[in-house]
C-alpha cells in the first residue's frame, strides 16, 4: 500500500506548498558567529578559567577548599565575561 500525501483534501494546500517555497529561498545573515558565541565560548572560556584557577591557587588555598574556590573564581569570570560580550554585542546591533 502506498502512502498518502499529506497534504490531499487539504483546501488551503496551494498556499502551504508557496509559503515552504519561499522559506526555502530566503537569505539571511549566516548565525554561525552568534552561536559560537552563545554556545562555545562560555564552556572554553570556563574550562580555561577553571584550569588556570587551579594552578594558580595549588600553593596558596588548601587542597580541600582549592576545587570549590576556583570553580567559584571561574564561574564567576566567565558570568562577566559574557556579560560584556553580550553588551558589546547589543551596542553593535542597536536599532538606527
Amino acid at each position: 500500500m502506498g502512502q498518502a500525501k499529506p497534504c490531499d483534501g487539504c483546501s488551503q494546500a496551494h498556499n502551504c506548498a508557496g509559503v515552504y517555497q519561499r522559506l526555502g529561498r530566503a537569505d539571511g545573515p549566516s548565525v554561525a558567529l552568534k552561536a559560537m558565541v552563545a554556545f562555545a565560548l562560555p564552556i572554553a572560556a570556563f574550562a580555561i578559567a577553571l584550569g588556570a584557577f587551579e594552578h594558580l591557587l595549588a600553593n596558596t588555598v588548601a587542597e580541600r577548599s582549592r576545587t570549590f574556590v576556583a570553580f567559584a573564581a571561574a564561574l564567576a569570570l566567565t558570568i562577566g565575561l559574557m556579560r560584556v560580550v553580550s553588551l558589546l554585542v547589543g551596542r553593535r546591533h542597536e536599532p538606527q
